[in-house]
């Protein structure tokens, strides 16, 4: 009777042991998916200080979880004390969420910062359809090189080139946003390079990391948050939610490697880009295009990857709301998906649209933002929209064509870097509220 008594003791003991370390494996590795994982963020808001914290924890959260998994795994092999499915229950969610909030986010979007494949515009449409669309950009005198959105979409991050002053550029794209941004970062003060990776989303817009400090940021803001945050002397990363104003950021002197310069972009379709730049490179995802047949495992994972990717950015096209419902009230002044070229000069912001311009005499929009002309110029033998500095306070009143030459002669035009071209309203009006739309003059 008492041994009877000790061993049911016994084994209750061993069955609590399994349940506190059970509890904390799964506790934890529920809580680096609910934070790090997109999928999570189908159906919950997730806190955004909660966020950039859990990334700062996630490697001894996930230590915390794998060896609470251990222990558990240990106590049930020694003593059988629950049957094998409740077992089976507790180490399997753990190892799921644990694989979807820590190791997946690294392998589905894997940056192209120092390997990136360019494809010459005499071959790309070997490879790719020519009403694909593209992102543009252009490094001093050096050939054009495009992005097509469904090749940045899962890298997130392509390396572009150099400066002519050495300074390192990268692509950084957001399907979600329909957004891309060649930003120009010099070196950290101690020589280090700035390696953007991809981390996950919030707000529907890309938040990337400097994998050589741990800094975050979010792509649109284009800042060093955590940088920012220390300089300030904020508590929390809800301070750094929005881009500061250019009055603040100069005043607190940020190191250049904690403010990405923009570098100008245009959009247009690859066709286009083929016909008007021959010379030019187009980059492409090796991962996607050049698939490794002797890693069947690899290629099955990375072809999963694609269709869910392309699932979800045809999804936040195509759909008024926006796939991760993490937006707060949506600015009705122009439909959610509206693509609109966002812009600044300072800090007056302004959106508008492709008709705006497209459909105005000439494709012509005279505007001024933060006290400088511009002029909005739709080019329709190339079908891209472009935003340029006019020489001076005088409108333009002929055609600028993709070059930014009026008329097709003289000295072209500047064009501004601070363009975001297509992106989606609903993103755009989130980040920027202040923003002017459609301005008339």
């Amino acid at each position: 009777m008492i041994a009877s008594s000790l061993r049911a003791s016994t084994k209750l003991s061993y069955q609590i042991a399994f349940g506190l370390t059970g509890a904390v494996s799964v506790g934890t590795s529920g809580w680096l998916f609910r934070d790090l994982a997109d999928l999570s963020q189908w159906v919950l808001k997730t806190d955004r200080h909660d966020v950039f914290e859990t990334f700062r924890l996630r490697h001894k959260i996930a230590i915390t979880s794998a060896a609470s998994a251990v222990v558990n795994s240990a106590i049930y092999f020694r003593t059988r004390c629950v049957p094998f499915p409740a077992y089976l229950a507790v180490n399997g969610t753990s190892l799921l969420l644990l694989y979807s909030g820590y190791v997946n986010p690294e392998l589905m979007m894997r940056p192209r910062n120092r390997d990136a494949v360019y494809v010459p515009s005499s071959e790309v449409l070997d490879l790719l359809k020519r009403e694909e669309t593209v992102i543009v950009t252009r490094l001093g005198s050096d050939e054009p090189r495009a992005y097509p959105d469904s090749q940045v979409l899962r890298p997130h991050v392509a390396r572009v080139g150099t400066t002519s002053d050495g300074i390192p550029v990268s692509m950084t794209y957001c399907g979600l946003t329909n957004l891309g941004i060649a930003y120009e970062i010099p070196n950290h003060e101690d020589g280090n390079e700035v390696e953007l990776v991809p981390l996950t989303q919030l707000e529907n817009n890309l938040v990337l990391m400097d994998k050589s400090t741990g800094h975050i940021g979010q792509q649109i803001n284009g800042i060093s948050e955590t940088a920012f945050l220390k300089k300030v002397g904020g508590d929390s990363y809800h301070e750094t939610s929005r881009r500061p104003p250019e009055n603040l950021l100069k005043e607190i002197k940020l190191h250049a490697s904690n403010i990405g310069q923009e570098v100008p972009t245009w959009r247009m379709t690859l066709g286009n880009f083929v016909r008007t730049y021959p010379n030019g490179d187009v980059f492409i995802n090796d991962y996607k295009e050049f698939k490794d047949l002797k890693n069947p495992v690899k290629t099955i994972y990375d072809s999963l990857m694609d269709y869910i990717f392309a699932v979800s950015v045809y999804f936040q096209a195509t759909n008024p709301k926006p796939v991760f419902p993490t937006l707060g009230t949506i600015d009705p002044r122009l439909p959610p998906k509206e693509q609109v070229w966002g812009f600044n000069v300072g800090d007056d912001y302004v959106a508008i649209n492709e008709a705006f311009v497209r459909d105005a005499p000439n494709g012509l929009r005279n505007i001024t933002v933060g006290g400088e002309p511009l002029v909005a110029a739709w080019d329709k033998d190339v079908a891209s929209l472009g935003i340029w500095r006019r020489p001076s306070s005088n409108p333009v009143k002929h055609p600028v064509d993709i070059h930014g030459r009026i008329n097709g002669k003289g000295e072209p035009l500047e064009r501004l870097n601070t363009v975001k071209n297509g992106a989606f309203w609903c993103v755009w009006a989130t980040f920027f509220p202040q923003t002017r739309v459609n301005p008339e003059s």
